[in-house]
């Protein structure tokens, strides 16, 4: 079994590889959490209107600068929670929120990334968490993932896979979701996404797929593997040629240098050993 490489190793060949897999792995996801056929058929509904149909959506209303709806935020809610870790009562928390606050707050947050360029900064990301936040129901988890809808290239969504697959030694202690673990989060993830050139909601969708690998097919499991596999290969060529490239450098200095030593004793026009010479001037003082 090859490990899955971490932020720092990791190839944008790995994470295409794995946005490749995710609808399939999804999809076995679902179907592994709920029996119900109709019930994994509106599961994979909400996954194509959270990352389709609701930027879609939004993008139309940025034009008359609006929020998100009561409706849509209770949306991703529902869909946040059978994605990652059930959490039943937030749904009814979110619903106790007035539907012109929930509008009022989420374009509170929107405004308040929209204060600066891309990307925003992390006191501009923490402004607009605050805001989310007010609402009942909504922490940091939640208020992360209407964030990553107003901007899914720059802030990515506190999921639990990618903080795991981020940071690893983290799986022996339990999250709390705080501000704290998110920001901690966010600032790591930055060089990564400059690096690949990926999207937020695209290191989302791979971080995803490293961590339910069990759910991949065989052909799948094989090629992300392959994918791994091929990259460490890759880095460790590149690794040996640039020990290599070094070695060689260091032998020609050596080279240069040991002729350097040599030309300081020999006569430069005679090739004659200096050393000898005094020797010879020696002798005939010596007659």
């Amino acid at each position: 079994m090859v490990s899955v490489p971490g932020p720092s190793a990791i190839t944008s060949t790995a994470v295409q590889t794995a946005l490749e897999l995710y609808p399939s792995l999804v999809d076995n996801v679902y179907n592994s959490k709920m029996k119900d056929p109709k019930k994994v058929k509106a599961a994979l509904e909400r996954e194509t209107w959270r990352f389709e149909e609701l930027p879609q959506e939004l993008g139309h209303q940025k034009a008359r600068k609006g929020g998100l709806s009561k409706e849509q935020v209770e949306r991703l809610v529902q869909w946040k929670i059978t994605h990652g870790q059930s959490r039943p009562f937030l749904p009814a928390m979110v619903r106790k929120n007035d539907a012109s606050f929930v509008t009022e707050q989420t374009t509170l947050g929107c405004d308040v990334l929209d204060s600066e360029s891309r990307p925003p900064s992390t006191g501009t990301v923490t402004a607009a968490l605050d805001a989310v936040c007010k609402l009942s129901g909504i922490g940091p988890a939640t208020g992360t993932l209407i964030l990553n809808i107003f901007d899914p290239i720059n802030i990515p969504f506190f999921q639990d896979e990618m903080y795991a697959w981020v940071f690893p030694d983290s799986k022996a202690t339990k999250l709390k979701y705080t501000q704290k673990e998110y920001i901690q989060l966010l600032e790591a993830v930055r060089p990564v996404l400059k690096r690949l050139g990926v999207k937020a909601v695209e290191l989302e969708k791979a971080s995803y797929v490293f961590g339910h690998m069990d759910f991949l097919d065989e052909h799948g499991r094989t090629k992300l593997e392959d994918a791994f596999r091929n990259e460490a290969t890759k880095k460790d060529n590149h690794e040996t040629l640039q020990e290599d490239k070094i070695i060689a450098q260091r032998a020609a200095s050596e080279r240069t240098t040991r002729g350097s030593k040599r030309g300081a004793i020999e006569d430069p026009e005679t090739g004659s050993n200096e050393q000898k010479r005094k020797k010879m001037t020696s002798k005939s003082k010596k007659r």
